[in-house]
């Protein structure tokens, strides 16, 4: 095999050869450059020009040299080139060694901030009109055939120090929601404000820091090759650019001892540990940056009964200390209960009705969250709802009913003709407590006339 190669160099003209090899040494040099800037914990923390100044001042003299030997052997730069690889691939990465050295000196290190309570009844979250929707593609030239509406219009406020608790049947675009606050997914209109800014679907190093999220899945949010001191050290890592092991092993420790877990566990693998421990270290690793915001999607819907209640009762404690904003998803209406301050119920992509906790609970008034509800599993006999079940499927996301999204379904007395053409009004209720329905509920007294907001 290596002599075919040879013989086809051989009988390849050595001018063109020289010139093969030239554009070869300039592409395999850049791609080094690259690599070798890119390599490091560091190096994400640089700021693009900076990045890109470290790259050319890199590569500048590489290419000034083998150019210039390319003019000075002609075509006998084709047989000495590979010469030159190696060791120019060692003085290359020596000479990114140095200049990273002085690069490094503009990163503007965090220090880490102990943990300090965030003050109350400020607005931290806005979503205005929020549409989320997944294109679907059909065909050979793959042309845009439909969306899946997964978030269909949805506005709401988070102040801090509140939970938000996001209920509604599984595919009603609730992880959406938390997947587009995170810039996971790009929302197709509406506005997204965190603190009074806009939040892009590029997040900036500080709002990475004050916005974090915990997933369902404990087991597939921890690298099981990592040990525990470095996954939960690795935001400090990332996002601070906090690289001393001695800094990084208190602060570790000082979470672990937050959670409730011990010294002994910093050095261990994530199968070592249950799978309430586990939980404990998402949470952990979650908090290491001091975020003021905390996405909870479904985070106790995989554990045992009695390990959720750990878990929520260590998330209202940690809330209760220090203030944190949490939005809570989850289908599991009595962790709602214990762990929310306002609910809103979702259905297919919408919100239909929202609330604070006893309102919601106490006083249901929008017929999907009654059934809902009445899904509930309770032991005591006096609290009891009768069931309602809901006759026919959740209609598709891609092309939903016209009018309410929830009239095929809806057994009402209030239901007429006019939900299948009518899109639903905003009925205030109560303060704080609002429904989108086209006709009010039998037996419902509204406020006023001004309660219905197109």
């Amino acid at each position: 095999m290596i002599y075919i190669v040879f013989q086809v160099i051989e009988a390849i003209d050595p001018l063109l050869l020289s010139i093969l090899l030239l554009g070869a040494s300039l592409i395999l040099f850049l791609a080094l450059v690259l690599f070798f800037t890119s390599w490091g914990d560091k190096s994400q923390l640089l700021k693009p020009m900076i990045y890109l100044l470290t790259v050319v001042i890199t590569i500048f003299p590489v290419y000034f040299y083998i150019i210039l030997e390319y003019f000075r052997l002609g075509q006998n730069f084709g047989v000495m080139a590979p010469v030159y690889w190696f060791p120019l691939a060692i003085l290359t990465f020596l000479l990114n060694y140095i200049i990273k050295i002085f690069t490094y000196k503009t990163i503007p290190y965090m220090e880490i901030r102990s943990q300090k309570p965030i003050e109350k009844g400020i607005t931290l979250l806005k979503v205005e009109d929020l549409r989320t929707y997944y294109p679907i593609y059909k065909g050979l030239f793959k042309r845009h055939f439909a969306d899946v509406k997964a978030v269909n219009g949805v506005s709401f406020e988070l102040e801090s120090g509140e939970t938000l608790g996001l209920v509604g049947e599984s595919g009603c675009g609730k992880t959406t929601i938390a997947r587009t606050i995170l810039g996971l997914v790009k929302k197709k209109s509406g506005q997204i404000f965190f603190e009074g800014k806009p939040l892009s679907h590029r997040f900036t190093q500080l709002q990475r820091q004050k916005i974090q999220v915990i997933f369902q899945d404990p087991d597939a949010s921890l690298n099981p090759r990592k040990k525990i001191i470095d996954i939960i050290s690795e935001p400090l890592r990332n996002l601070m650019g906090i690289t001393n092991n001695i800094i990084l092993r208190q602060r570790v420790l000082e979470l672990l001892k937050i959670v409730s877990m011990k010294r002994e566990h910093l050095d261990r693998f994530p199968h070592e540990f249950s799978g309430g421990q586990k939980q404990r270290i998402i949470i952990a690793r979650a908090l290491a940056c001091n975020p003021k915001l905390i996405i909870l999607d479904e985070p106790t819907s995989a554990l045992d009964v009695s390990v959720q209640a750990q878990i929520l009762n260590l998330l209202k404690d940690l809330q209760r200390t220090y203030g944190y904003t949490y939005l809570f998803i989850t289908h599991d209406l009595s962790v709602i209960h214990h762990i929310a301050d306002r609910v809103a119920v979702m259905y297919l992509g919408k919100f239909v009705e929202t609330g604070n906790l006893d309102q919601i609970f106490e006083n249901t008034t929008h017929p999907y969250s009654i059934a809902l509800l009445s899904a509930r599993s309770t032991i005591d006999p006096e609290h009891r709802r009768e069931k309602i079940i809901l006759k026919g499927e959740v209609p598709s996301p891609v092309f939903p009913p016209s009018g309410c999204y929830f009239n095929p379904r809806c057994s009402s007395d209030a239901r007429t003709p006019e939900c299948e053409n009518m899109n639903p009004h905003k009925m205030k209720i109560d303060d704080g407590h609002y429904i989108w329905c086209v006709n009010p509920p039998v037996g419902l007294v509204l406020p006023s006339e001004s309660s219905y907001l197109l």
